[in-house]
């Protein structure tokens, strides 16, 4: 009774948009408190916005498509690797694997991906987050409707990742989560895993919006100062932590100061997200300039640092999606960003963009 009496109810929609005329629309609500997620469900839909047609699974696949076979391996594979220290219900998930079950899911497509959305308790009671299954375009697209394939064609657009370091920063998180809610944006979020046991429901929100959260390290350390087996152990740590949480565990690294040798040469086992941007907004508060800086500096392809610590992060995200939108870019999670260029994110390797990305 005293969390609901302090229950804050949030209810939005996460926009994304393909091609010329289809957009997707993922509302999610959630109910939040004591920093913990209580409830959470949602709506998925996509819509060609000049018709007003909704737009089905089965409008981007033939009944006769291999995706369906696709869809149902990895429905299968990426609900099971969920929670990893508990089991899905094996009934349950059977259900969702069924053809009439995949031909009905709530989906959305985003700049380089499509992605179907499941309540996480309809397989893991008592977790209230939502899960992702995603698969890319490059791996699903010749298997498409004609139709499809025109509409998840992106090449006319430029796309960037942007991408937040050393949170969760509690408000100051929740501030960047509803300007990039605003600019149909999607962005990569590293967490500091000590940041994670007061940051509950922050990250669920993250998790909820299909934002990419990963691993900065479970401390802010840098690597002259850490002893190579402790990188693992905390790595586990990580890895253990956020998905109790999210039932999500990082897939990625970005290297606490961008130390990535360290990590890379002991093989920490993820690929290093380095930057080919930088913000410069560490210990800033001139917001129109942080702003002023990326949106003038900013190419195609290029991964973009920041930080949600920053109390100003909230400002200068705000201004520079506008900026972006109209300039004909789509802010894509890291992961987007690499598969849509159709380069794969290999272990213990560093990355700093797409295409002859420079640090700057």
């Amino acid at each position: 009774r005293a969390k609901l009496a302090d229950a804050c109810l949030d209810v939005g929609p996460y926009i994304s948009r393909t091609g010329t005329s289809w957009m997707s629309f993922l509302t999610v609500a959630r109910v939040a408190a004591d920093r913990e997620q209580l409830w959470v469900d949602y709506d998925a839909r996509v819509y060609d916005i000049e018709t007003g047609e909704r737009i089905l699974l089965t409008d981007v696949f033939a009944p006769d498509s291999p995706a369906w076979a696709l869809l149902s391996q990895a429905v299968r594979e990426q609900l099971t690797a969920a929670f990893p220290q508990e089991e899905p219900d094996a009934a349950a998930l059977d259900a969702l694997c069924r053809p009439e079950s995949l031909q009905d899911a709530p989906f959305t497509l985003g700049a380089a991906r499509l992605t179907l959305t499941y309540r996480a308790d309809a397989l893991y009671p008592g977790k209230n987050t939502l899960l992702h299954v995603v698969l890319y375009y490059p791996q699903i697209r010749p298997h498409m409707t004609p139709r499809a394939q025109a509409q998840t064609d992106n090449s006319r657009f430029r796309m960037v990742a942007l991408t937040y370091d050393d949170g969760g920063a509690r408000s100051y998180t929740m501030n960047v989560l509803s300007r990039l809610r605003l600019g149909a944006a999607s962005a990569t979020f590293f967490v500091v895993g000590k940041n994670i046991a007061q940051n509950h429901d922050t990250l669920c929100r993250q998790q909820d919006a299909g934002f990419s959260v990963q691993s900065h390290g479970y401390y802010h350390i840098y690597s002259y100062d850490m002893d190579v087996q402790d990188a693992f152990d905390w790595k586990q740590r990580f890895a253990d932590e956020l998905s109790a949480v999210t039932g999500v565990p990082p897939t990625l690294m970005r290297a606490p100061g961008g130390s990535d040798d360290f990590y890379a040469e002991n093989g920490i086992g993820y690929p290093l997200i380095h930057w080919s941007l930088s913000s410069a907004d560490s210990g800033n508060d001139a917001y129109r300039q942080i702003a002023q800086r990326v949106i003038y500096r900013i190419v195609d392809g290029d991964i973009v640092l920041m930080h949600d610590i920053n109390k100003g992060a909230y400002r200068y995200t705000q201004s520079i999606v506008e900026a972006l939108n109209r300039r004909g870019f789509l802010c894509v999670t890291v992961q987007e960003l690499f598969a849509d260029a159709g380069v794969p994110l290999m272990e213990n390797q560093v990355y700093y963009g797409v295409g002859p990305a420079v640090e700057k």
